[in-house]
């Protein structure tokens, strides 16, 4: 994934601030800057392209309905990727995409590793729907570095740039992240040891 600049960010929220303020302009800069961001996220989070396509556009029309609702000055890549990756989790929930197995003692798999299917159908949904639920349990600001920095595999300081918060703040929301996950993931197998 490519960098940000910090005059790349700033041309980025003074783009977003003009598009708010009515400037439609405005929106061709911020999708040209930020539609590549968000298409690269959904194609590690979804892996099927087609998909990937509809869901850059229904980003982006999100965006544009929820314009009022977007604080100028503050981190549009942060924003906008927050909307993808919404859409992205609700695809998931819907079954429309094949999701990350896990390990039996709620280990997370290698970013391009593949575990066995469960036993059965019922285990298999089971699994699927524990995960969603451990990482929609998670704060938005927290699903959004988690999702980048260990399913996509971008570091932290990338991460950082792409959202325009500080390199600590993305490490903070990623240890505390993986540490509300693995707390779901493991109450989802203890319940599943249960039955």
């Amino acid at each position: 994934m490519a960098r940000m600049t910090d005059a790349a960010t700033a041309r980025l929220a003074d783009a977003m601030g003009r598009y708010v303020d009515g400037d439609l302009r405005a929106f061709d800069e911020v999708y040209a800057t930020l539609a590549p961001i968000v298409r690269g996220c959904l194609r590690r989070w979804l892996r099927d392209a087609a998909l990937v396509e509809d869901l850059v556009q229904e980003t982006f029309l999100r965006v544009h309905r929820a314009r009022d609702r977007y604080r100028p000055g503050s981190p549009a890549g942060a924003w906008v990727v927050t909307i993808a990756r919404r859409l992205a989790i609700d695809a998931m929930r819907s079954g429309a995409v094949r999701r990350d197995k896990v390990t039996a003692d709620g280990a997370l798999p290698e970013s391009k590793d593949w575990f066995d299917e469960p036993a059965d159908a019922e285990e298999a949904a089971a699994i699927v729907r524990g995960v969603q639920e451990a990482v929609a349990g998670l704060p938005p600001g927290m699903q959004v570095v988690v999702a980048m920095h260990h399913f996509e595999g971008i570091s932290l300081v990338e991460v950082a740039e792409t959202l325009g918060i500080s390199h600590s703040a993305a490490k903070v929301r990623a240890h505390r992240g993986y540490g509300k996950l693995r707390e779901g993931l493991v109450r989802l197998f203890e319940r599943q040891r249960e039955r």
